[in-house]
């Protein structure tokens, strides 16, 4: 693979998701071949077992929602993946489409105040 300059570096974003404000900081943005965009959060270690990037899959695909929000550009068309740099391992969990964030959100915050 050749290299590929970002588009953004370190992006702060804000958004409301579940009547919940959410903030978060992404590490970069790199351009995709045939369009969109390539979310990418690096990660010092090895990746984890499925069911704990399962559960970090969900920072994800708040920042995918917080871009798409900020940038204009559908969520369709913005994909995201952990790189840990301990291994050179890049992994694209699946992203959960908006309605299933919200109800997950909303899911994981019953309850508190």
């Amino acid at each position: 693979m050749g290299r590929c300059d970002p588009l953004e570096v370190e992006v702060s974003l804000e958004t409301v998701v579940a009547g919940l404000p959410v903030r978060g900081r992404i590490d970069a943005v790199f351009p995709r071949k045939g369009g969109g965009v390539t979310i990418v959060d690096w990660k010092t270690g090895a990746p984890p077992a499925p069911e704990v990037l399962a559960e970090r899959a969900i920072q994800l695909a708040v920042y995918r929602l917080a871009y798409s929000r900020w940038s204009g550009l559908p969520p369709e068309d913005i994909d995201a993946a952990f790189y840990y740099a301990a291994t050179g391992t890049t992994v694209h969990p699946p992203m959960p489409q908006e309605d299933d964030l919200v109800a997950l959100l909303v899911e994981l915050t019953a309850g508190e105040v």
